[in-house]
């Protein structure tokens, strides 16, 4: 990856990880059904994209009370 590439992936990583902390403070232990659409609409508000499964795999994490790191 050339150095652009490297610093908008840096870039996304600063912008979307608040989103998956404040997530996982506020949801987690409740259910994924509840999960789910919150993230897939922070996210998108964030301007980020996610889809399944992923979608399903992160909510499941929050649900269960587990802090989902980008790196």
């Amino acid at each position: 990856m050339d150095e652009i590439g490297k610093q908008a992936v840096e870039a996304s990583i600063r912008n979307m990880q608040p989103v998956l902390d404040d997530l996982h403070r506020e949801l987690a232990g409740q259910s994924v059904d509840v999960v789910k659409p919150r993230l897939a609409s922070e996210w998108a508000k964030a301007g980020g994209k996610i889809t399944d499964p992923d979608l399903t795999q992160w909510a499941t994490a929050i649900s269960e009370g587990r802090h989902i790191t980008l790196e």
